[in-house]
C-alpha cells in the first residue's frame, strides 16, 4: 500500500466556538488528502470524470482521541486499503506534532457513473496506482445506532440543499451531513460535549434545491440522526459522547 502524507495547520475558519476542529472539517480534510494523492498519482478528478465517472463515499467511521485546535499542525496520511471490483476502503489517520494519532477515520467508497447516476466498476488501472489489497469481499464497517421505531424524536429540523452543498461529482458533499446532523442538537450541547466516535452511512442522495428533514433521538452518552428527503431516508449517523 502505498502511504500518501501532508502536514495542515488548522486555521480559524475551521474551528468551532470550542476553539477545536469542527467535525465537518475532519471529514473535509480527510477527503482533501486522498484528493491530492490522485492528483499526485495522475488519477484525481479531471482523469475519473473525462470516463465519466466520480468515487462516492458510503461510509465514514471517525475515532477521536482529542479535536487539535486552532494553529496546532498535524500530519494527515491516507492509503488505499482493499478493494474489489465495486467497493473500495480507505484510511486516514491525524497524528499531531508530538506524534500521536488523534483521529482515524476509516471510509468505504465505491464508484458512481456520473449520467446514469448509478454505481460503476471501479477500473482496475484506477486503483493500482494506490496499491491496495485485491479482495474478494469488501469488509463492512458496522452500521450506525438506528433510531427504533417507538423511539421518541427529541429534536427536529429541515434545511435546504444550497449550492455551495454540492461538489464535483455533482451531489452533496458528505461533510455537509454532519453539519445537518449535529446543528440541531444546540449550542449548549455542543459547547458541553466532545464526539468520540462517529458513524455515518449515506444511503441515497439529495440535490440542489430539495429540502431535507433531520430527526434527532438523544440520550446521555449518544445521539441518533437521520436525514430524510420526503419519505426516502437519506443518511443515517450515530454519536457517541463525552462531556467536555
Amino acid at each position: 500500500m502505498r502511504i500518501y502524507e501532508t502536514k495542515h495547520e488548522i486555521l480559524d475558519d475551521e474551528i468551532d466556538v470550542t476553539g477545536k476542529l469542527t467535525l465537518p472539517k475532519i471529514l473535509s480534510l480527510s477527503i482533501g488528502v486522498s484528493t491530492k494523492q490522485s492528483l499526485a498519482y495522475g488519477v484525481g478528478p479531471e482523469y475519473t470524470h473525462a470516463v465519466g465517472l466520480g468515487w462516492v463515499v458510503l461510509q465514514h467511521v471517525i475515532t477521536i482521541n482529542r479535536r487539535p485546535e486552532s494553529g496546532e499542525t498535524m500530519t494527515i496520511s491516507t492509503h488505499g486499503k482493499e478493494f474489489n471490483p465495486f467497493l473500495a476502503k480507505r484510511d486516514y489517520t491525524f497524528v499531531d506534532e508530538q506524534g500521536y494519532k488523534i483521529i482515524q477515520v476509516d471510509s468505504l467508497y465505491t464508484m458512481m457513473d456520473l449520467k446514469k447516476r448509478k454505481m460503476a466498476r471501479i477500473p482496475t488501472d484506477l486503483v493500482d496506482v494506490f496499491d491496495p489489497d485485491r479482495v474478494k469481499r469488501v469488509p463492512h464497517p458496522d452500521k450506525p445506532d438506528r433510531i427504533a421505531e417507538d423511539e421518541a424524536i427529541t429534536c427536529e429540523q429541515a434545511y435546504q440543499v444550497r449550492y455551495s452543498d454540492i461538489d464535483s461529482n455533482q451531489h452533496v458533499n458528505n461533510a455537509r451531513y454532519l453539519d445537518w446532523a449535529q446543528d440541531p442538537l444546540g449550542m449548549d450541547f455542543l459547547r458541553t460535549h466532545e464526539p468520540k466516535e462517529v458513524n455515518i452511512k449515506f444511503e441515497h442522495e439529495v440535490r440542489w434545491g430539495e429540502m431535507i428533514d433531520v430527526k434527532i433521538a438523544q440520550q446521555a452518552d449518544e445521539t441518533k440522526h437521520q436525514i430524510w428527503y420526503g419519505d426516502e431516508l437519506s443518511a443515517e449517523v450515530s454519536i457517541k459522547w463525552t462531556q467536555a
